[in-house]
């Protein structure tokens, strides 16, 4: 008999306890932002960002010079540069324009 009125005693207690509980849980709204923070992995700090990045190897060095590729672009490393005249001589934008005031021959 005892035990019972002692598990009847624990269940009141509870009961009494639950409601007070649930009011706080009620209070603080559980919104995205705060769930993914909650699971999101913990991030490493500047610190120890920059000294493994510090303790790391480089990028290769580049060659100075560069390589001429058929189409007569010349490469430095992943960076192509092309240059070309768009008037090639003997045109008529190639030469100078005449000077004010002269006609052309």
């Amino acid at each position: 008999m005892t035990s019972i009125v002692a598990l009847a005693g624990a269940l009141v207690l509870v009961g009494a306890w639950a409601p007070g509980a649930v009011a706080d849980e009620a209070k603080s709204p559980i919104s995205a932002a705060v769930l993914l923070n909650i699971l999101a992995p913990p991030a490493e700090s500047r610190d120890a960002a920059f000294d493994r990045a510090m303790k790391e190897p480089g990028p290769p060095p580049l060659a100075a010079e560069g390589q001429i590729q058929p189409d007569g672009s010349v490469r430095y490393g992943s960076l192509s540069i092309t240059v070309k005249n768009p008037c090639p001589p003997g045109t008529l934008h190639y030469e100078p324009p005449p000077r004010p005031g002269r006609a052309r021959k």
